[in-house]
């Protein structure tokens, strides 16, 4: 007998229980007063669901189970590489007593060097193009989405372009 239990499964989309959750999930992080929390985006991918949210302790990508090819158990505290859009995500299993099981990558160290919400935006933004996710459509351009390199996202998190 397996002390494993199988995930919540999110069968639609969780972006809003994980706004709610937002607060609760930075605690015992350092805060930056000049964030609040959102979620900035939250797409299906291979079943699964990624979605970036923002709060005063976190910039990050999260990881929840939709019944996809994505999601892969391993042990709270634990790590796991997953490839989307030719790069290597770092996720961190985690468990919150709402969402369930998931799984995140911070985008960033440390906090200090998000100045607003509209900087951690971009951020979440640069994420989304950089895991292979479709771009909004927000205005007509002549010019196709840009794709981000590794080299690339990185880079916006030194803030050299």
């Amino acid at each position: 007998m397996s002390d494993i239990t199988a995930p919540t499964v999110w069968l639609s989309d969780p972006a809003s229980v994980l706004a709610q959750r937002c607060a609760a999930l930075a605690t015992g992080l350092s805060p930056n007063p000049a964030l609040s929390g959102e979620v900035c985006w939250c797409d299906r991918a291979r079943g699964d669901w990624l979605a970036s949210a923002i709060a005063p302790g976190f910039v990050r990508v999260f990881l929840l189970p939709g019944g996809g090819e994505l999601w892969g158990h391993i042990p709270l505290g634990q790590q796991r590489y997953v490839a989307l859009g030719g790069v290597d995500w770092r996720f961190m299993a985690a468990h919150d007593p709402v969402l369930g099981d998931y799984q995140y990558v911070d985008l960033v160290d440390s906090m200090a060097a998000v100045s607003d919400n509209a900087a951690a935006r971009h951020l979440a933004a640069d994420a989304r193009g950089a895991l292979g996710l479709p771009l909004p459509v927000t205005a007509v351009s002549e010019e196709p989405p840009r794709q981000v390199s590794r080299r690339g996202f990185l880079r916006a998190f030194t803030g050299r372009r």
